[in-house]
């Protein structure tokens, strides 16, 4: 007998990643109810922007100034591209990748990123952030820092955010604010007292709008906003029912 995989997960306790965070506080209840549930009940599909991802995070992290990393990642797309065998979904991906690459490379030298160091995370790092009864993936891709004396550095983290719509996305920038804080709140928790956290080396990068957001040194009502927004989530949670086509893991009758 052959069984076939799942098409959903399912999510007992409250979970939320940081861009569903930034995405709920300004959503209207019918998109907030939408947001959880997806959450909840989360469909499995392939990742978008993987290639370009990766290639943007290699060329922040490399500091050989002779490197080509993003050239060669579009010649890579475009070989990839040109494959007869490929799906619908994976020539739009490949697509996608590269133009968020070549956004990137436009825009990069007016981002302010110069004066930052980056390097990869740890593979160690745990990713996850409490607040309010909500656990909250913060997927960091870059771990930031710079000198702050003799022997110490500032340190902090980048997102590298992909938002591609018909047009102009709006929340772009209330969104990206909001990961840089959730950046901040999970690095000061994961690294505690060992290192020194600086805000403003805390990012989230809008790849498509070419500009990099930072968190604020002043943040408390945009944190009480978050812890507001999560309170109402752990709230809502446990009354989301699967959506109409579930299929994933059995799921409790309390649920």
């Amino acid at each position: 007998m052959v069984t076939a995989s799942f098409t959903h997960g399912y999510r007992p306790h409250p979970r939320l990643s940081a861009n569903q965070v930034a995405d709920y506080l300004s959503a209207s209840p019918t998109h907030r109810r939408r947001i959880i549930s997806e959450a909840k009940y989360p469909t499995i599909v392939p990742v978008r922007y993987e290639d370009a991802r990766s290639a943007v995070v290699r060329h922040l992290a490399n500091h050989n100034a002779s490197s080509n990393v993003l050239s060669d990642a579009l010649n890579s797309l475009q070989r990839k591209s040109d494959r007869s065998d490929l799906s619908a979904w994976k020539h739009k991906n490949h697509k996608l990748c590269a133009e968020a690459i070549a956004a990137f490379q436009e825009a990069e030298s007016r981002m302010g990123l110069g004066g930052t160091h980056f390097k990869a995370p740890p593979g160690s790092i745990a990713s996850k952030l409490k607040i309010s009864g909500v656990s909250i993936s913060v997927s960091i891709d870059l771990l930031t820092q710079k000198p702050a004396g003799p022997g110490k550095h500032l340190i902090g983290g980048a997102v590298l955010v992909f938002s591609k719509t018909g047009g102009p996305d709006k929340n772009i920038g209330a969104r990206c604010q909001a990961i840089a804080l959730l950046i901040h709140e999970f690095l000061k928790q994961y690294f505690g007292d060992k290192h020194d956290i600086d805000p403003t080396l805390c990012m989230a990068v809008d790849i498509f709008g070419g500009k990099a957001y930072r968190a604020k040194s002043q943040h408390k009502q945009l944190l009480k906003t978050i812890q507001i927004s999560c309170e109402e989530v752990a709230v809502i949670w446990p009354s989301i029912k699967p959506p109409a086509k579930y299929f994933g893991p059995p799921i409790p009758s309390a649920a």
